[in-house]
């Protein structure tokens, strides 16, 4: 784990003042003045940027000799809550985001009044998605979506294909009929999500399973009968959403409260209902036997499959287990005469020994503070910057099962059962894992240069798992790679990136707000599986595979 420290940044001890009283130097009495702040150190979850779970685990330490007052945060201005800390000064908490911009503000008080304060601002929200081949950015609330377009999931309000000579977004364009305030989106497959700063939820695109929820009726054609949406349109029964999770075809929805909301297919219990049946409304995931589970956090989901993040570490896991999504020890396959309908959240031991216990006040307890799904196999970041991965590995998505091992006696199972600890991570300072389809990627940071003159970089990324690259005459040849590989030295300073299930897009984060949000500027690069303009350029349209990361201009960056 990282530890940043705030130094000391007032430093004031007054003089020794002296009486002497008739002359007589031997009468001298002393009294020092304690001016100096406490010593408040963090870890690095403690940092500005894009949050992908809605709370941050606050964990450090508060040293004063005089002693310790208290340790308080202040969220977006409002009034200071206290955090615990134990006889030796330290603590662990979790703080609770608001939906997109957040200001939190850290102070330690000592017993004679100094305080020491740290601000960090976060944003939750993703202001960039990829689905199946359609992609999207957010810039000052307005949707810029381009790609394919063959359900409206652009957010065009009508069908479109590559051949349409007028109308197809190839390029980044502004959808005119969506919400002008928008915070965050979600894409996968060929449906789209949003979430505006009320808290509402939009959704368009394919409906063919119920996955908009928005409800049986009013249904437009599109690939078959009734079976998309080309409205941008608000969700019924939803409000105060702070986080979205597509699926393949189902979707949740995280609240404020901490309740989890599913609709869409339903076959392997996915919606997390106790039920098997699909909704196209929004049910509420049944928690009411899963003993001990906290206030969720994050939630995200994989083709079948759903999984929750509490604010104890606790990892929650319902839907198909075909491919030991659930990390049980075994596939819930034919092989194990198994019926794979998991249709409430059950325990994912992720840490072995993981207690989960939230009056644990030492920073040295590990626990997961991030989750990421593919379409079968799901990683966990934990705040020691360890991460863990199960369930399908036949393309390398987890490790070593690609070109260089694969058939070989040192080659890692098709399946991982169980949470492993990948083990390319210790020393490395891991802010963020993300996963879709069958790849899988890390986001690092100060990442040593190959130059001793350099300074180390920030924002890199590794990817593993499916990995395509087209060569200068169009042939495009596949690599499962078997651990994380800088693939794209072009890039640094990332702070975000979107997986679509085989393009990307990220933003890097700009040069001038170091310390701040970056989320109104910066640059957009994507990569990836382009078809019908994915990538948002017109001379890598067709593209089957580019993989060196292409910058993107919205309209209104021109």
């Amino acid at each position: 784990m990282r530890l940043s420290t705030l130094t000391q940044a007032v430093a004031l001890i007054t003089a020794t003042l002296m009486l002497t009283a008739c002359g007589d130097d031997s009468d001298v009495s002393t009294e020092i003045i304690d001016g100096t702040p406490p010593l408040l150190t963090t870890d690095s979850n403690f940092s500005s940027g894009y949050s992908a779970v809605a709370a941050v685990f606050v964990s450090g330490q508060v040293q004063d000799s005089g002693g310790i007052k208290s340790v308080t945060y202040t969220l977006n201005g409002r009034a200071p809550q206290s955090l615990t800390i134990d006889t030796n000064g330290y603590f662990n908490d979790r703080i609770l985001l608001d939906l997109g911009e957040n200001s939190i503000a850290l102070a330690a008080t000592d017993n004679a009044g100094n305080i020491m304060r740290s601000t960090k601002n976060m944003y939750l929200g993703d202001m960039v998605a990829a689905g199946g081949s359609h992609t999207a950015a957010l810039h000052d609330g307005q949707l810029y979506g381009w790609g394919r377009n063959n359900y409206g999931q652009t957010g065009t309000a009508y069908i479109s294909t590559f051949t349409d000579t007028i109308g197809h977004p190839e390029l980044p364009t502004l959808m005119n009929n969506a919400p002008k305030n928008l915070i965050s989106i979600k894409f996968n497959q060929n449906h789209s999500l949003a979430i505006d700063d009320k808290g509402q939820v939009y959704s368009w695109g394919n409906d063919a399973y119920g996955q908009l929820g928005r409800g049986q009726s009013n249904r437009h054609s599109c690939v078959k009968s009734a079976d998309c949406r080309l409205d941008i349109s608000a969700i019924a029964g939803i409000n105060n959403a702070v986080m979205l999770a597509a699926g393949y075809n189902h979707n949740l929805v995280l609240t404020k409260d901490g309740s989890v909301w599913a609709f869409g297919a339903n076959a392997q219990g996915q919606l997390g209902n106790n039920t098997a049946i699909d909704s196209s409304i929004p049910v509420k995931v049944d928690f009411s036997a899963s003993e001990g589970v906290g206030h969720i956090i994050q939630v995200v989901a994989s083709s079948s499959s759903s999984y929750a993040l509490d604010d104890k570490g606790q990892v929650w896991g319902w839907g198909s287990d075909a491919s030991a999504n659930l990390g049980r020890g075994q596939a819930c396959d034919k092989a194990n005469n198994c019926i794979n309908v998991n249709s409430k959240p059950v325990r994912i031991n992720v840490i072995a020994q993981d207690l989960a216990d939230s009056t644990a006040q030492r920073v040295e307890k590990e626990i997961v503070t991030q989750l990421a799904a593919g379409k079968d196999h799901v990683l966990a970041l934990t705040n020691k910057d360890s991460v863990y991965g199960w369930g399908l590995n036949a393309s390398s998505q987890i490790g070593y099962n690609g070109i260089g091992f694969k058939n070989t006696v040192n080659a890692w199972a098709n399946i991982i059962t169980a949470p492993t600890k990948l083990p390319w991570f210790a020393g490395k300072e891991v802010r963020r894992v993300y996963a879709n389809g069958n790849a899988s990627y890390v986001l690092l940071d100060n990442v040593a240069a190959n130059n001793s003159n350099t300074r180390a970089s920030d924002g890199i990324l590794y990817a593993w798992g499916m990995f395509g690259e087209t060569d200068g005459k169009g042939k495009t040849s596949y690599e499962n790679l078997d651990e994380p590989t800088n693939k794209l030295t072009s890039l640094k300073n990332i702070d975000n990136m979107a997986m679509g299930t085989m393009h990307l897009i990220a933003h890097e984060k700009p040069l001038n707000q170091n310390n701040g949000i970056p989320f109104k500027n910066g640059n957009l690069f994507t990569w990836g599986w382009s078809f019908e303009g994915s990538l948002g350029n017109e001379n890598t349209s067709q593209t089957w595979m580019y993989n060196y990361p292409i910058p993107i201009k919205l309209p209104s960056q021109l």
